[in-house]
């Protein structure tokens, strides 16, 4: 009893090369039928075949071969006439090779049809590996010029869905700096009356009576608990307008420094000053290091600097823990070296690339500022020709450190 065995596997290469569509042209049935019998045996099933030249136009747009099998020598059109309409008729660009099968041998017949666009040129009688070889030669360049053909186009359909997306989140963000710009300064002014009134009428609260009625003694307390909260949550409000504002400033371009003489302590006293009350209140203690040389900065902005790293680190600086402020007047008076550093648990390294980034926030569940703190100090330095940065190891706190080029430093008269 025999037994079958069965085929071989084909690789996956040569299965794809089999996929390929070719096109016969001969004008000798009997030659395209020893050419099909030949490509089906070795695999190839998409076989177009055509006696008449003329027709080779019209079937190459119909079925698009990858490769065209063509004799030269035909009536009504040859060979190299019909390498000349398909040149004329192939897009810039576009590789289909063809395959020139002839018994003219002369070598001016093969420099004349590779010189019109045939890739390859096999004289009759033929070789059947040598005719399958070449075929498949010819095709692996096709295939390889349609998958890079495919890979460009992807990549260019990637490339316009990237620009089209980055002009509308662009276009988004434009839109929402706008409208952030336009709702924070109308929010500003009657956020100011509501913190003002709130504390007016705060201190215009009688004391409680121990003498009143109970009623009346809760109704007091709970009014200033109430007009105290109000006026925080109106402060809190105040300053996140305040940063939605500068924002606003800087995307605009609008933003300057004003430089002017200034001792380099004063800036870091004014924010500490304003910081001192959110530091108590959380139980950690403020130290100051920094030189009293004038110095020519802008001292509003190096305040506003100050105290975005300060109210940061405060805020994540444990009870009876420390934030150290240090200014130093170096390199000859003509830099402005500051830091801020805490005792809190350091920074996540995950958390270090997005530190400077606009609208950021490590913990989305902080309410208490819109992620444009940093960001904002950030550009006050680079306003001065300086940068800030950041350095944190998990578990042993945070240093920010920023380096400000000066002008000319005031002249004083012992100078």
């Amino acid at each position: 009893m025999s037994t079958t065995l069965p085929p071989a596997p084909i690789d996956a290469r040569r299965a794809r090369l089999r996929e390929c569509t070719l096109l016969l042209v001969d004008d000798e049935p009997s030659n395209l039928d020893l050419l099909e019998g030949v490509l089906e045996a070795e695999g190839y099933t998409k076989l177009v075949r055509t006696t008449d030249p003329r027709d080779v136009l019209s079937l190459a747009a119909t079925h698009e071969p990858d490769l065209i099998l063509l004799d030269l020598h035909m009536p009504h059109r040859n060979g190299l006439e019909v390498l000349g309409d398909l040149a004329a008729h192939t897009v810039a660009g576009e590789y289909r090779p063809v395959l020139v099968l002839t018994a003219d041998a002369t070598v001016s017949a093969r420099d004349r049809a590779l010189s019109l666009g045939a890739r390859d040129f096999v004289t009759k009688p033929f070789d059947v590996t040598e005719v399958v070889l070449r075929v498949e030669n010819l095709l692996d360049t096709r295939v390889l010029h349609l998958e890079e053909r495919s890979a460009r186009r992807r990549a260019e359909a990637a490339e316009a869905q990237a620009l089209e997306a980055l002009a509308e989140a662009q276009l988004a963000t434009s839109e929402r700096e706008r409208l952030l710009a336009v709702v924070s300064h109308d929010l500003r002014n009657p956020l100011g009356a509501i913190a003002m009134y709130a504390e007016v009428l705060s201190n215009l609260q009688p004391d409680i009576d121990p003498s009143g009625s109970e009623s009346e003694q809760r109704v007091r307390a709970y009014a200033r608990t109430a007009l105290g909260t109000i006026h925080t949550s109106a402060a809190a409000m105040q300053r996140l307008v305040q940063d939605l504002l500068e924002a606003s400033t800087l995307k605009g371009g609008a933003f300057r420094m004003m430089r002017a003489p200034v001792p380099a302590r004063t800036p870091a006293d004014d924010a500490i000053r304003m910081l001192v009350p959110r530091a108590e209140a959380a139980g950690v203690r403020l130290e100051l290091d920094a030189d009293y040389e004038v110095v020519a900065i802008d001292g509003p902005r190096l305040t506003q600097l100050l105290g975005n790293l300060i109210a940061n680190a405060i805020a994540v600086t444990p009870r009876d823990g420390v934030v150290r402020v240090k200014l130093t007047v170096a390199d000859n008076g003509t830099t402005l070296h500051g830091s801020v550093s805490d005792t809190g648990p350091g920074i996540p390294f995950d958390v270090m690339p997005h530190l400077f980034t606009a609208f950021w926030r490590g913990d989305r569940r902080d309410r208490n500022g819109v992620g444009l703190g940093l960001w904002i100090a950030r550009a006050i330095a680079e306003g001065h020709g300086g940068d800030l940065t950041a350095v944190s190891i998990p578990g042993s706190g945070a240093i920010f450190s920023f380096t400000l080029p000066l002008a000319d430093r005031e002249r004083r008269p012992e100078d």
